[in-house]
C-alpha cells in the first residue's frame, strides 16, 4: 500500500513564515508585559537611582539621586526613609544634588514616563510607570534578535532565537527591570546588525549610525561607549581607515557630550565621581562568576535554561566557525569581557550582563538545533537533564514538586532509548529518540511560560506581598489560553 507523502509546502510559504513569526513575536510580548510590574519586586534601589534623576531633572532641571559614593557633604540633599505613597515599599536614602553617578540620556527616558504617569518625586516611583518604557525597548529587541539569527542562521532559527529570548526566566525577568544595561542591549544588537551587513558589503552606509547608537548608549551608562571599539575593530579588518576614523570621532563627540554635562553641574564633584567609580574590583574570577552566578538583580535563579544558554556559549567557542556565527560568538565574548571589566569580580549586578543576553538566545538557538540533529545518549542527557530542569521553580507549599520516585521513573525511561541506541543504533529509534528530545523542549517551554506568568502568585501563595500602581500594559495576560498556564 502507497503513501501520500504529506504536503509541507504550507510551511514553506511566506504567508506561513510571517504568521509564525508575528505569533511568536506578540505571545512573548504578552508574557514579558504580564504583571511586569511586580517582578522583578516593586522598590527595586538600581532602578531608583535613573528614577529619581529622571524626574527631579524633567520637573526641576537637576539630577537628584541616592548614591553610596563619596560626594561632598554640601551636595547632600536629603538624608532618610523615603515612602511610597506613606507606605510600603520604602528604603533609607542619602540624595545627591547633583547627582552625577551617570550620564543623563536613561534617567530622562524612565524619568519622563514617571513624570507623564504622574508620580511624585519626593515618593518611591511606582515600577509600573518606569518599566513601560523598557518593555517596549525589549520587544525592539526581539525583533533585531530575529534579524540578526535570520541573517547568519536562516528564518526558524530567528523565530527560535526570539522564543528563547521570550521565555528563559532570567532573560525575560531582566528585560524587565529599568535599568540602562536594556537599551544597551538594544543599541548594540542593532551595531552587530549593522556589522554583520557591511562585513558582507563593506559600504560606509553601515557604518553611518554606529556613532550614534554608540553614542546613545555611553549616555545612558558609560559602557555603552564599548559599542564603538567592536565596530572600529571590524573596519580595520576590512582596512577602512575612513570607516574608523569616523566611528571614532564620532563617538568621540557623545563622549565630549557627558562631560560637558557633567561640567555644567559641578566640575568637581564630577570628577571624582568618574575618578571613584574607574575603581570597582575586578579580577581573575570575572568569567566564572559570570558563568556560575544566574541572576538577573543581585539573587541567583537556578535557571536551568539559562544555564543551557551559558553551555552552549561555552561549546560554540570551541568550533572552528568560518561563516558569520565566528561573528556573533565573538561579540559575545568581546561583550563578556566588558562585563569581566567593569562589573565586579564577586558582586552580583547581574545587570551588567544583560547586553549580553540577546546574543546568548541567539547561541541557545543554535543549541537547541544541534541537539535535536544530533539524537545520541549524550545529547539526551542535556535535553532531559537541563531542559526540563525549570519545573523545580514552579513549586510552593500548595504545588508541591514531583516524588523522588517519579522523577527518577520519568528520567530514567527518556534516557533508555538512547542508552539502547549505543550498543543498537538503528533508524527507528533515532527517530524516536529526537521526537522525545522535542517533546522535552516543548514542555521545557512550557515549564518556563508557566513560571514567567504565575511568578508573583507563587511567591504570594501564603505570604505577604506588596502591590503597587498597574497600566494598561502590565495588565496584559494570554486571550483563552491562560487557563491552561494558570494553577
Amino acid at each position: 500500500m502507497k503513501y501520500k507523502k504529506i504536503d509541507i509546502s504550507i510551511i514553506k510559504s511566506r504567508n506561513f513564515k510571517i504568521l509564525t513569526l508575528i505569533i511568536v513575536l506578540v505571545l512573548t510580548f504578552i508574557l514579558r508585559a504580564h504583571n511586569f510590574e511586580k517582578t522583578p519586586a516593586i522598590g527595586n534601589l538600581e532602578e531608583m537611582l535613573y528614577a529619581w534623576s529622571g524626574i527631579y531633572l524633567v520637573e526641576t532641571g537637576v539630577p537628584i539621586s541616592w548614591s553610596t559614593l563619596d560626594y561632598p557633604k554640601r551636595a547632600k540633599y536629603f538624608s532618610g526613609v523615603i515612602k511610597s505613597n506613606g507606605g510600603k515599599p520604602d528604603a533609607g536614602v542619602n540624595l545627591y544634588k547633583p547627582w552625577l553617578d551617570e550620564p543623563p540620556l536613561f534617567s530622562l527616558l524612565v524619568g519622563s514616563f514617571a513624570h507623564l504617569y504622574g508620580a511624585k518625586r519626593t515618593d518611591m516611583i511606582p515600577a509600573a510607570f518606569i518599566r513601560t518604557p523598557v518593555i517596549i525597548i525589549a520587544f525592539f529587541t526581539s525583533i533585531v534578535i530575529f534579524l540578526i539569527a535570520r541573517f547568519v542562521s536562516g528564518f526558524w532559527t530567528g523565530v527560535l532565537a526570539i522564543l528563547v529570548y521570550g521565555t528563559t526566566p532570567i532573560i525575560v525577568f531582566g528585560s524587565r527591570l529599568a535599568v540602562p544595561e536594556n537599551l544597551i542591549a538594544f543599541l548594540f544588537s542593532l551595531t552587530l546588525l549593522l556589522i554583520l551587513f557591511y562585513l558582507k558589503k563593506p559600504k560606509f552606509r553601515y557604518l553611518v549610525l554606529i556613532p550614534l547608537f554608540a553614542g546613545l548608549a555611553g549616555l545612558s551608562k558609560p559602557t555603552g561607549f564599548f559599542i564603538a571599539p567592536i565596530a572600529i575593530y571590524f573596519a580595520i579588518t576590512k582596512k577602512d581607515f575612513k570607516g574608523v576614523i569616523y566611528i571614532f570621532l564620532g563617538t568621540l563627540l557623545f563622549i565630549l557630550l557627558y562631560i560637558l554635562y557633567g561640567l555644567h553641574y559641578d566640575s568637581e564633584i564630577f570628577w571624582r565621581i568618574t575618578s571613584l567609580q574607574s575603581f570597582r574590583p575586578v579580577g581573575f574570577g570575572s568569567l566564572a562568576w559570570y558563568l556560575v552566578s544566574p541572576s538577573y538583580d543581585w539573587r541567583t535563579l537556578i535557571d536551568s535554561w539559562y544555564i543551557f544558554l551559558t553551555a552552549a556559549f561555552v561549546f560554540y567557542i570551541f568550533l572552528p566557525f568560518q561563516d558569520h556565527r565566528k561573528i556573533v560568538i565573538f561579540s559575545l565574548v568581546y561583550w563578556v569581557i566588558v562585563v569581566m571589566l567593569s562589573g565586579g569580580e564577586g558582586d552580583l549586578l547581574a545587570w551588567y550582563r544583560y547586553p549580553t543576553f540577546p546574543l546568548l538566545s541567539i547561541i541557545g538557538a543554535w543549541g537547541l538545533l544541534y541537539l535535536i540533529k544530533n539524537p545520541n545518549f549524550f545529547t539526551s542527557f542535556i535535553t532531559f537533564g537541563l531542559l526540563l530542569g525549570n519545573r523545580h521553580l514552579i513549586v510552593n507549599v500548595f504545588n508541591p514538586n514531583v516524588t523522588p520516585t517519579l522523577y527518577r521513573a520519568i528520567f530514567s525511561s527518556l534516557m533508555l532509548p538512547s542508552l539502547v541506541q549505543t550498543f543498537n543504533p538503528n533508524s527507528r529509534l533515532n527517530l524516536l529518540i529526537k521526537t522525545l528530545m522535542i517533546l522535552a523542549i516543548i514542555v521545557g517551554i512550557y515549564f518556563n511560560v508557566k513560571y514567567i506568568y504565575n511568578e508573583f502568585n507563587l511567591l504570594c501563595q501564603g505570604n505577604e506581598c506588596i502591590f503597587g500602581p498597574t497600566t494598561t500594559l502590565s495588565r496584559l495576560y494570554f486571550p483563552i489560553i491562560w487557563r491552561l498556564i494558570t494553577f
